[in-house]
């Protein structure tokens, strides 16, 4: 399980692309066992993956709990507002 540079927040499961000069993540973090809720962004693709996730992770768009759950059906932890 990869961490943010946040205390309480884990990355659970994270989807990784490198299309066309650009590093892409949809990343589903989970806050201190509670809760979780899935960020999508992109980086420059000299970003590692490990970079993308983690910048996702902290500074992402953040999905609507429909989008986030096509992506990591199988959490089953609250969805955070």
């Amino acid at each position: 399980m990869l961490t943010t540079n946040e205390k309480d927040l884990e990355i659970l499961q994270a989807r990784y692309y490198n299309v066309n000069g650009f590093a892409i993540a949809v990343v589903a973090v989970i806050t201190s066992g509670v809760d979780w809720a899935a960020y999508i962004g992109a980086t420059p693709s000299t970003f590692t993956e490990e970079e993308t996730t983690n910048w996702v992770a902290r500074l992402g768009a953040k999905l609507s709990e429909k989008d986030a759950r096509y992506y990591f059906s199988d959490i089953s932890l609250p969805y955070r507002y």
